[in-house]
């Protein structure tokens, strides 16, 4: 009988490393971002209004630019609001009249963000805010903004340069008065992948943890939406965003209890709002908050470790607590640590105008193709999806100017493979 008590309750230990329950607060009034380690089950908190703009830092190749969507649900708490300014100069006045398009965080990625949302998809040239100049190997500013801040006030706002590392900025009122400039480097910000900035104190914001220290990240954001009426609107909603690297897969109709990983390992996505926000919903009958007991969420973090969470309570607006259970399955995905690319060769090499990319794959598969320059500058990239075995692709190079560079690939749920590719001058 002793034996069995003990082996009941060493069992009992060990499940409770697995299974465990973990709360969260978006705080009263949904105030807080909580930024969330599935490891280590700690949470970073920050007001809402801590920062305003994120640049990515993510290498040299980069150049993403995200807005603050969140605020509270009270009534006197407005968001921050990004417009773009067409057809104006920096240095004119502006009004509201001039206000263009309004743009939003995609929440596909943390490679680009809202200020990236007017970039041309297969240019690699165009980050959106600027386009990049082989010349002058720096992206510059093509595009005006204008913010309103949470205040009501407006700011006009240029990103100038991406000159090397450093993000250069300036904004000021409509009519150029109180103008702020400043500048992020990215070689000063290598282990955090993305920069927060604050408009208001001029500072970066250090307390929020580096990405690949937080795998969720429980804000408010805005997402568009069917009004009902066959029209899409754009919503502010409490919802749950993955990590830089992190994917999920949604099961529903399923035992919580029983349902295995495996049969949803191949629905994993990158998308930031997988998770999202209708984990819960609002019931208008009893004017309570519900949640599906069929539904979970299978979440793999970058460094290949999976978690199912299964959300079991969700207090609302009044405490914003929301509480969930999360089970380490005890798997490390290690897929990443091999390659399916069995060969990979371009040529000529040197080449002065069309290479010939050769590509074997054990299996097909979805790809990312990128050239980079010798200082790591994305020159161009491709996504596509690639039949297993060998293929021939024509890549024409004729804009680019002489110089080693080096082209990769990285199939889905693989390793990246690299090679150098020698431009001869023209």
């Amino acid at each position: 009988m002793k034996q069995q008590l003990l082996f009941f309750f060493l069992f009992a230990a060990c499940f409770q490393l697995q299974a465990q329950f973990a709360e969260v607060s978006y705080g009263p009034g949904y105030t807080q971002q909580v930024f969330y380690d599935l490891g280590s089950q700690e949470a970073v908190s920050v007001d809402d209004a801590a920062w305003d703009i994120a640049f990515t830092a993510q290498g040299l190749q980069d150049a993403g630019v995200f807005l603050n969507e969140a605020a509270s649900s009270d009534e006197n708490d407005s968001a921050l609001e990004l417009y773009l300014v067409p057809d104006k100069a920096y240095d004119e006045t502006l009004t509201e009249d001039h206000l263009g398009e309004r743009l939003y965080n995609n929440e596909q990625n943390w490679q680009y963000g809202a200020f990236n949302a007017m970039r041309t998809a297969g240019d690699p040239f165009d980050y959106g805010w600027g386009s990049y100049n082989p010349a002058t190997m720096s992206v510059e500013g093509t595009q005006l903004f204008a913010l309103k801040l949470r205040d009501g006030s407006f700011r006009k706002l240029e990103i100038s340069a991406l000159d090397g590392t450093s993000y250069q900025v300036r904004h000021a009122a409509f009519d150029g008065s109180g103008e702020v400039s400043f500048s992020v480097d990215k070689s000063n910000h290598q282990d955090t992948g993305l920069v927060f900035y604050s408009l208001t104190s001029n500072e970066v914001v250090t307390e929020i943890p580096a990405t690949g220290d937080w795998d969720l990240m429980f804000t408010r954001y805005t997402t568009p939406l069917d009004d009902g009426q066959g029209n899409i609107l754009n919503y502010l909603l409490t919802g749950t965003l993955s990590g830089a690297g992190v994917e999920v897969a949604q099961a529903d109709g399923i035992d919580p209890a029983t349902v295995e990983f495996d049969a949803y390992r191949d629905s994993l996505q990158s998308a930031l709002d997988v998770i999202g926000y209708d984990w819960k919903s609002f019931d208008l009958n009893t004017f309570s908050w519900s949640l599906p007991l069929d539904r979970v969420y299978f979440v793999k973090t970058a460094e290949g470790e999976v978690y199912k969470l299964q959300f079991i309570d969700f207090e609302g607006s009044s405490t914003g607590v929301a509480v969930f259970e999360q089970t380490d399955l005890g798997i490390t995905n290690t897929i990443e640590e091999s390659s399916i690319v069995n060969d990979f060769t371009v040529f000529p090499n040197p080449v002065r105008d069309v290479a010939t990319i050769g590509l074997t794959l054990e299996q097909t598969t979805r790809a990312r193709m990128q050239l980079f320059s010798a200082n790591g500058q994305q020159v161009w990239a491709a996504e596509a999806q690639f039949p297993a075995g060998f293929q021939a692709k024509e890549l024409n190079l004729s804009h680019l100017p002489g110089g080693t560079y080096y082209l990769s690939i990285q199939p889905q749920h693989s390793r990246p493979v690299s090679i150098p590719l020698i431009i001869a001058p023209q």
